[in-house]
């Protein structure tokens, strides 16, 4: 998958106003008057113009009525708020009953409803933003001035939807949050300690023309300690020709993307690379967990493109971590492993484990539930502990065939060592247009040098097999014959209710992610996964349920 960096021109500053004497709440609201002092809210100011054109002391808060449309776009920046820090920080928030919208007026390649430029501690609170017209960009996060961290920066509890791309734009500039390490100005100025809690983002139908939930982008790895937790992201048609995902982690150091909800995205996509639910892109310390990510497919159907991913880590991710996560239906993979280098960055050591995917790749849009591609990893790759099941009728896809469980490379090719693929659980019960369930590996260009250990597979007499190199296994007893695996095991899991995972019911803001849904596939009495999973060293401790992991645990996501 590739993706386009960011050029263009800044936006416009603020222009110059009076000071505040000292640290106080700015009120604003539709029956005021941009003449009255701003101080309470029967002196409440009227527009985003003098707003814009304030001068705030170090602390202030600006509070806009709760249930009133105010319209227009906000800009901070080093003009209109001098000085600020993570300590003390500079707020916009709702006042008086209910959520307060700012409609968005402004135009252009680079326009954003809210634009905090280089002003640490900087948060958003409790508003709802519109896209009015032809606002690229809901909240823009972003630093056009400086070398140092801008620090301390929080979008939270809001709503924000609408916002994409202008259409002609050349630039991948759009959507509801853009987190800038490479600001629109050039600028390669970094961001520290960012956190996108608890928001809707979102457009106004699956088809919309909405873009990003999120999408950063940064100059090398100069985005840092980013928290995404608690939102729910859906309904992000996107452009035909969008690439990222509905959660972009583009050039993020040290990042906990955790307790989403991801559906709906992509349905005007037809490119190749298109998009994901959840993404890492020359990304470094990236954990994704506990997160339910669905849907990521074309509407009303499938004609063309590729990806339509659930989780992705893309090209130049490192040291990243994907667990405890719930995909299901997504016309692409559930999980992808990306592992190209970029920018000399080399992909991996990375790790997916404990999670759970459901019918996806239904469109048999990458062949394959789980896919590692275009080449051999150069550097560890560990996939152990997953669920991975489909009983999709694939027979009238545009694409022939059937999904794999798991599918391999471009090239041939030697994975790093240490490289393993462990207690998985293949449980294939689709059917193509050559009526056979997919096969359990589709690896033509026999790829090796990957430990395969203890992994359970389970699908009809008819199953595709395993395909290694040129050589193509019917069945698990030919399969144990060739010596590739250790251990393997071939039987009916016994999940409580195979297909029946469906879509949970949570709420992202609780602290918590789907768990313990699905259920369906926890593992009944007599599984022939239980107690034969190998021994994985720094194995995260717990299972996708949360059940303590033993020395001898079970196979797939039900480990414990």
């Amino acid at each position: 998958m590739a993706t386009s960096g960011l050029l263009g021109l800044g936006l416009a500053g603020a222009t110059t106003g009076t000071a505040g004497a000292a640290a106080t709440t700015y009120y604003v609201s539709p029956t005021g008057s941009d003449s009255n002092a701003g101080t309470s809210p029967d002196q409440a100011w009227k527009s985003t113009a003098k707003v814009n054109g304030f001068t705030f002391p170090q602390g202030s808060t600006v509070a806009f009525q709760g249930g009133q449309t105010t319209t227009g776009c906000l800009t901070f920046n080093g003009d209109n708020v001098p000085t600020s820090s993570a300590t003390t920080p500079f707020k916009v928030t709702s006042y008086g009953t209910g959520q307060a919208t700012l409609k968005s007026n402004c135009t252009g390649d680079f326009s954003a409803a809210v634009n905090a430029d280089n002003v640490s501690g900087f948060q958003l609170d409790n508003l709802k933003l519109v896209n009015g017209g032809t606002t690229a960009a809901g909240v823009l996060l972003q630093n056009q001035k400086s070398s140092t961290a801008t620090k301390g920066l929080k979008v939270t509890n809001s709503d924000i939807s609408g916002f994409a791309t202008p259409e002609g734009s050349s630039s991948a500039f759009g959507g509801q949050i853009m987190i800038l390490g490479y600001a629109v100005n050039a600028n390669t100025g970094p961001l520290d300690d960012v956190q996108i809690l608890g928001n809707k983002l979102h457009g106004d139908s699956v088809t919309s023309k909405s873009g990003p939930g999120i999408y950063g982008w940064s100059s090398g790895v100069n985005i840092t300690n980013v928290r995404v937790e608690g939102n729910t992201v859906y309904n992000l048609g996107m452009k035909a020709n969008s690439v990222g995902a509905a959660l972009t982690a583009g050039g993020w150091n040290g990042a906990v993307i955790q307790n989403n909800v991801v559906h709906d995205i992509g349905a005007n996509v037809t490119s190749c690379g298109g998009t994901s639910g959840i993404m890492a892109y020359e990304a470094s310390k990236v954990t994704i967990r506990n997160n339910e990510v669905y849907r990521v497919q074309p509407s009303p159907a499938f004609t063309a493109g590729c990806d339509f991913d659930g989780i992705d880590l893309d090209g130049g991710t490192t040291d990243s971590v994907v667990e405890y996560n719930y995909t299901h239906d997504n016309a692409g993979n559930g999980l992808l492993a990306f592992t190209s280098t970029v920018n000399s960055r080399v992909w991996g050591p990375n790790t997916f484990r404990y999670n759970i995917s459901e019918n996806d790749d239904w469109a048999n849009a990458q062949g394959g539930l789980m896919n590692v591609v275009p080449n051999a990893p150069k550097k560890p790759l560990s996939v152990y502990g997953n669920t991975f099941y489909t009983d999709k009728d694939q027979t009238n896809n545009v694409k022939s065939g059937a999904s794999a469980c798991f599918n391999f490379g471009y090239t041939s090719g030697t994975w790093a060592s240490g490289s393993q693929i462990k207690n998985n659980i293949c449980h294939m019960a689709n059917k193509g247009d050559n009526g056979k369930a997919g096969q359990l590996y589709y690896n033509p260009y026999g790829q090796t040098g990957m430990t395969l250990s203890n992994n359970l597979y389970y699908g009809p007499s008819n199953t595709g097999g395993w395909r290694w190199g040129g050589t193509t296994y019917p069945d698990f007893a030919a399969w144990k014959a060739a010596g590739k695996e250790s251990n393997a095991v071939w039987g009916d899991p016994l999940f409580t209710a195979p297909g029946g995972g469906n879509t949970c019911t949570w709420t992202p803001t609780s602290g918590k992610g789907p768990q313990p849904c699905p259920s369906a596939y926890t593992l009944k009495s007599g599984s022939p996964a239980l107690q034969k999973g190998a021994s994985v060293p720094d194995n995260g401790g717990v299972d996708y349920y949360g059940a303590t992991i033993p020395g001898t645990p079970n196979i797939g996501a039900d480990a414990g």
